[in-house]
């Protein structure tokens, strides 16, 4: 082999390299593991919105393409659909949604059970929560 195919060898070997620690790195997040299935592809996000429209009983979704039109942001406004969910697959978005439609709020923990959870912390612990609720505090008065 002539030394400029070798060489020409050697490049495509390292692009590749490249291209496949590329492909690995943006598999380590759940985002990245959904984008690289093809959760984001406008097949996919098709199905899922015509999914919840027969769940739902709501009018047929308009079709996605690449880049989400007028009609789809309106389409999904309008039914309190979740953005993350409809474009990545989030299930913590279709969770809220859910929540949201079935008229529940987020669970929050009334404040009687937040003293007793409280007064349940060392000593150090509850120096430490007593902070940083006062620097929350500090920044919202500002």
């Amino acid at each position: 082999m002539t030394k400029a195919k070798q060489k020409l060898s050697r490049q495509r070997a390292v692009i590749t390299r490249r291209r496949n620690a590329a492909r690995r790195k943006r598999r380590e997040s759940p985002i990245g593991r959904l984008s690289t299935d093809g959760a984001s592809s406008p097949r996919n996000i098709n199905r899922r919105l015509q999914w919840l429209a027969v769940e739902w009983m709501l009018d047929a979704p308009p079709k996605v393409v690449r880049s989400p039109s007028e009609a789809l942001v309106g389409y999904c406004t309008r039914h309190g659909i979740s953005f993350d969910w409809m474009l990545e697959g989030c299930l913590k978005g279709l969770k809220r949604m859910m929540d949201a439609r079935r008229g529940r709020a987020a669970a929050v923990p009334s404040t009687a059970a937040m003293v007793a959870k409280y007064a349940q912390l060392s000593p150090e612990d509850q120096a430490i929560v007593t902070a940083e609720i006062t620097r929350i505090m500090a920044e919202r008065d500002q």
